[in-house]
């Protein structure tokens, strides 16, 4: 497992409204020409696609940025952090590049697509 952790002073889950999670297969399925399909394992362990946000400050969201930018190689890296669902701490990385949304309050929704690795 990496040794990059998530930062410091940014919240440690994504909310759990609005998280979608996908198991992705870890099995294939071959047609037959007569009969039923075969279907066997490809892999031993599938990856778990996690979609949700989490609210921070402008500081909040420049350090987001810094570490991204700097620590993950623009989001190239995997990470610890809690998993959403099970609260317990495991490896992720981007999928793709997060989104920033702006509110009145003057707090930013960071929107991001994660892949938890060994789900």
């Amino acid at each position: 497992m990496t040794n990059i952790t998530w930062p410091d002073g940014l919240p440690r889950v994504m909310r759990l409204v609005g998280l979608n999670a996908n198991k992705k297969t870890a099995k294939v399925r071959t047609e037959m020409d007569a009969g039923p399909a075969k279907v066997r394992q490809r892999y031993t362990v599938a990856t778990k696609d996690f979609t949700g946000s989490i609210i921070v400050t402008e500081s909040q969201r420049q350090r987001l940025e810094a570490w991204y930018t700097t620590v993950l190689g623009n989001g190239t890296l995997r990470f610890v952090m809690k998993d959403p669902q099970t609260l317990e701490y495991a490896e992720f990385r981007f999928l793709e590049d997060y989104k920033e949304v702006s509110n009145d309050d003057g707090l930013w929704q960071i929107d991001m697509n994660l892949e938890k690795m060994n789900a």
